[in-house]
C-alpha cells in the first residue's frame, strides 16, 4: 500500500513538472528576445535555467498575456453559446413582435446567423400584407436589425451559403433595400460564389430576390448560371419557376436557357406544377424565347392548364401570361383543339366579376388583335364595372377613348336602338354581378339619365364616363370632382 502510494505521488509530481515546464517554455516563447537569447547562450542547469524561466513568467504574467489569451477564448466560447440560445428563440418565436423583441434585448451580442434569422422570421410573417409590412418598416427594433446587419463584414456574413441567400430573400420579400447593404450584400454573394458553397435552390433565390429588388450585377448572374447548370437535378420545380421568372424580369437572357428549359421539360416536375409556377415559367419563355423555340416545354406547360388537369385553379392573371406567351412564341397552333377558346372564355368571366388589372388587360387586348380574336369585352367589361361604381358614389372616372366608349355602350344595348333601357342595363349588370338588385339598376340609370327618359343615350353615356360621380348634396366639390 505504501509503495502504491509512493508510486502515484511520483506520477503526479511527473505530470506537475511536465506541466510547469509547458507553462514556462510557452511564457519564454513571449519573453523578451533578450531573455530568449540568454537561456540559449545559459550553461544548462537548473538552478540557472529555473531562474531564467522565472524572469521569462514573470513578464508575461505582468503583461497579461496568457491570461488574455485564456479569457479571450472562453469569452468567445460563451459568446458563441449565447448566440446559439438567442437563435433558438427567434425560431421558436410565434411572432415576428417576440423576435423584434429579442433583436432589441440582445443587439449588442448578435452575430451574422441571428441576424439572418431575426430577418428570415419577420419577411415570413409580414410577406402578405403590405399594411403590415409597412408598419414593420417603420419599426424602431427593424431598423436595429437593419443597423446590426450593415454591421457584419462581408467576410463574417459569407460564413453560411445559406444566411446569405435567406438574407437575399427576407429583403426582397419585404421590398427593402437600403444603399447601405447593397455592396456588403452583393459581396457576400461573390464570396459564397468563389467558394462553390451554394446549392442549387439557394442560387435560384439569390437570382429571384436580385430580379425583385431589381438589382442586375451582370457579372454575378453570369457565374451564378455557371454553376446552376450543374445544380439543376437539386432544383424543385418552385427553384425551376424562380429561377427563370428572375432571368425574365431583370431582361437577363441566360446562356443556360436551352438546358433549363429542357431540364424542367424532362424532369416531370409540371405534372403536379401550382399555377404560379405555370405562369411563371410561361412569362419566362415569352419574354426571353423565340418563336420555334421551347416546343417540349411549351407543351407541359398547355398540358398542366388544360381542362382536365388544373385550368380551374388557374387566376384570370396567370391565363393572361399563358396567352400572352404562346401568342409572343407563336405557338397558339399547336395547342391542343379548343384549349385557346377555353383560356379566353376563363379570362372574361373571371373579368366580368373582377376587372383585369390595366396592365394584364392591355397585353391581353394586344394578343388577342394579333390572333384576330374580339377582344372588345376587355374594357366594356371594365367600364360597365366603373359605370357601378360611379352610380354608388365609389371610384372616379378613368380616361376612354370615344372608340372604347362606343363599343361598350354597343354591347350593352343589345336591340341597337341607340339608347340603354332599363332591361338591357339590367341584363349587363347581372352578368358581371349576379346580386345586383333593382336598385343599382335604377341608381345607374339616374346618374347617366339627365333628361328623365329612363334610357341612356351614347352622349349621356359618355358625359358620365368622363365626368365621375357627383358632389354630394349640401357640400363642396373635391379635387378631381365637378359640382352637378
Amino acid at each position: 500500500e505504501d509503495m502504491s502510494r509512493k508510486g502515484t505521488n511520483v506520477r503526479m509530481m511527473r505530470f506537475i513538472g511536465m506541466a510547469v515546464h509547458v507553462t514556462f517554455v510557452g511564457a519564454l516563447a513571449l519573453a523578451p528576445s533578450g531573455i530568449a537569447r540568454s537561456w540559449q547562450l545559459m550553461p544548462s542547469t537548473l538552478s540557472s535555467r529555473t531562474v531564467l524561466l522565472s524572469a521569462a513568467a514573470k513578464v508575461a504574467l505582468d503583461q497579461n498575456v496568457l491570461p488574455e489569451a485564456a479569457s479571450k477564448k472562453r469569452t468567445a466560447k460563451r459568446r458563441d453559446s449565447i448566440c446559439a440560445e438567442i437563435n433558438s428563440m427567434m425560431m421558436q418565436a410565434p411572432d415576428s413582435e417576440e423576435v423584434l423583441q429579442l433583436v432589441q434585448e440582445h443587439r449588442k451580442t448578435l452575430n451574422a446567423v441571428n441576424v439572418a434569422t431575426a430577418l428570415h422570421r419577420v419577411a415570413a410573417r409580414n410577406k402578405v400584407k403590405r399594411a403590415r409590412r409597412d408598419m414593420l418598416l417603420r419599426d424602431r427594433r427593424f431598423e436595429l436589425l437593419i443597423d446590426a446587419l450593415a454591421q457584419h463584414t462581408s467576410d463574417e456574413f459569407s460564413g453560411s451559403a445559406r444566411s446569405v441567400a435567406d438574407t437575399l430573400w427576407s429583403l426582397a420579400t419585404l421590398q427593402h433595400w437600403p444603399p447601405t447593404l447593397l455592396k456588403p450584400m452583393l459581396m457576400s454573394v461573390s464570396v459564397q460564389l468563389d467558394r462553390g458553397s451554394f446549392e442549387g435552390p439557394q442560387l435560384s433565390t439569390v437570382v429571384w430576390s436580385l430580379a425583385r429588388l431589381q438589382c442586375k450585377p451582370v457579372r454575378l448572374l453570369e457565374r451564378i448560371e455557371e454553376q446552376a447548370v450543374s445544380r439543376l437535378p437539386e432544383m424543385s420545380m418552385q427553384n425551376h419557376a424562380n429561377l427563370l421568372w428572375g432571368f425574365a424580369t431583370l431582361k437577363y437572357k441566360a446562356a443556360m436557357l436551352p438546358e433549363l428549359c429542357a431540364s424542367l421539360a424532362t424532369s416531370g416536375l409540371l405534372a403536379a406544377a401550382k399555377p404560379v409556377e405555370v405562369s411563371d415559367v410561361a412569362f419566362a419563355l415569352g419574354q426571353l424565347g423565340e418563336p420555334g423555340e421551347h416546343a417540349l416545354l411549351l407543351g407541359c406547360l398547355a398540358a398542366r392548364a388544360s381542362p382536365e388537369a388544373a385550368l380551374e385553379s388557374f387566376s384570370s392573371r396567370q391565363l393572361v401570361r399563358l396567352i400572352c406567351a404562346f401568342t409572343a412564341l407563336e405557338a397558339t397552333d399547336s395547342l391542343p383543339d379548343g384549349l385557346l377558346d377555353a383560356w379566353v372564355a376563363a379570362v372574361r368571366k373571371a373579368h366580368l366579376a373582377q376587372p383585369l388589372l390595366a396592365a394584364d388587360g392591355t397585353e391581353l387586348e394586344a394578343a388577342l388583335i394579333t390572333l384576330g380574336i374580339d377582344g372588345v369585352w376587355i374594357k366594356s367589361s371594365e367600364i360597365l364595372n366603373t359605370w357601378n361604381d360611379l352610380a354608388g358614389g365609389l371610384g372616379t372616372s378613368r380616361e376612354y377613348t370615344d372608340e372604347e366608349l362606343t363599343s361598350a355602350f354597343a354591347l350593352i344595348d343589345t336591340d341597337g336602338s341607340g339608347d340603354i333601357d332599363q332591361a338591357e342595363l339590367k341584363v349587363a349588370i347581372k352578368a358581371i354581378s349576379p346580386g345586383a338588385d333593382d336598385a343599382t339598376v335604377e341608381g345607374m340609370l339616374a346618374l347617366s339619365d339627365t333628361d328623365g327618359d329612363l334610357q341612356v343615350s351614347l352622349d349621356e353615356f359618355k358625359k358620365i364616363m368622363r365626368r365621375g360621380p357627383p358632389a354630394k348634396e349640401g357640400g363642396a366639390a373635391k379635387d378631381g370632382e365637378v359640382d352637378a
